[in-house]
């Protein structure tokens, strides 16, 4: 049994920043912080390391802990869903090239398991992806709800896909994302990993942390399951 386990930002869909409106929004209605540009990096991070990063930018990352963190992500999520309804009503969220043809695929295969790795809180990911419609593909993921260090929710991830289908039966895992930060941390999480240029990082940006495959988008749908096997 294969584990094939996807980001969302920039792999799946492109959602026009919605995401990040809706941080800057929670940002605003809870610390009273106006955000109008990008202030860090956000490709490849956790939603937890993103809100701790925007807090440090302005000097206030001791005003981070739990209460705060829950107030935050409680506005967040209310402002991501809002914020996703308005790219879908505008036609702002794009699911990528190659990714639909390649998800019917591998969830037609009876030893594949299809799940998500992903920075997003487990809730953000339910939201974009029913806004997208894809949704229906995954059944386990590891999220930055579930810890701020992408290589544990990647093994967290990992793990609940060998849980789902007997860990016996759960052979090799893989990664699929677009950022240098998919690479490294799901090797370190012990997966293989097909890094793919369909955002923000072209074919050489990802080339140099040698990811086990690497593609310009996921059109080559017969390539990728060759990969696999």
């Amino acid at each position: 049994m294969r584990l094939v386990l996807f980001d969302i930002d920039g792999t799946l869909i492109l959602s026009g920043g919605a995401g990040m409106r809706a941080f800057y929004r929670s940002m605003r209605l809870v610390f009273d912080i106006a955000v109008d540009r990008e202030v860090i990096r956000p490709d490849g991070k956790t939603d937890p390391l993103i809100a701790r990063e925007i807090l440090a930018h302005f000097g206030q990352e001791d005003r981070w802990n739990e209460e705060s963190r829950h107030r935050l992500f409680s506005s967040y999520l209310i402002c991501l869903d809002d914020e996703m309804k308005k790219a879908r009503a505008g036609g702002s969220i794009r699911i990528l090239p190659g990714v639909t043809d390649l998800l019917e695929t591998l969830a037609d295969m009876p030893d594949v398991a299809l799940g998500l790795v992903t920075g997003n809180l487990e809730e953000g990911a339910r939201i974009k992806l029913e806004n997208a419609g894809l949704a229906q593909y995954f059944r386990y993921g590891g999220y930055g709800s579930d810890s701020e260090d992408r290589t544990t929710l990647i093994r967290i991830g990992i793990q609940r896909g060998s849980q789902l289908v007997a860990p016996s039966l759960a052979d090799r895992a893989f990664v699929i994302g677009d950022t240098p930060l998919d690479v490294i941390h799901g090797h370190a999480a012990g997966a293989s990993v097909i890094a793919v240029a369909s955002a923000k990082y072209s074919v050489d940006d990802l080339r140099i942390h040698s990811p086990d495959l690497l593609l310009s988008d996921l059109t080559p749908v017969d390539s990728i399951l060759s990969f696999m096997r």
